[in-house]
């Protein structure tokens, strides 16, 4: 069965997020922000990210959402739902995964900032991604 993680960093420490990374056998981590740059927590920027999991590390920012959607949940102009509708487009615009062989995303894990999934546009994309391929299961970490 195809194993889809995802994970937020902010509120987790460092040597927590590599424990519960190698804990979970994750083959790679898709850094799917907008920006890969975080002010308050350096650690998490995209270039220290790739020097430390080295090549599990990707940048995929097919996966992130435009500033437009973004800046419009935010901002508080747009609900929840109209982003959920909103990024769903984008990905079905984008078409993500066209060039992408669906058998090799067994165990990886969708990164971004937010501590819970649940109002994240990486619990979306799991989805999106778990509905092009069989035997998916998410688990959000």
């Amino acid at each position: 069965m195809t194993k889809i993680f995802t994970i937020g960093f902010s509120g987790k420490k460092p040597e927590i997020f590599l424990e519960v990374l190698d804990a979970t056998c994750i083959s790679c981590v898709w850094d799917i922000r907008l920006w890969r740059t975080s002010t308050y927590v350096p650690y998490y920027n995209g270039d220290n990210l790739a020097s430390v999991l080295g090549n599990r590390y990707e940048y995929h920012p097919e996966f992130a959402p435009t500033s437009d959607i973004l800046a419009g949940y935010k901002d508080k102009k747009i609900t929840w739902a109209e982003y959920e509708k909103m990024y769903s487009e984008l990905l079905q615009k984008r078409d993500p995964l066209h060039n992408c062989d669906v058998s090799k995303l067994d165990r990886i894990c969708l990164l971004c900032t937010e501590k819970s999934a649940t109002q994240c546009h990486r619990r979306l994309a799991a989805e999106y991604i778990a509905g092009k391929t069989l035997n998916k299961e998410i688990i959000h970490l």
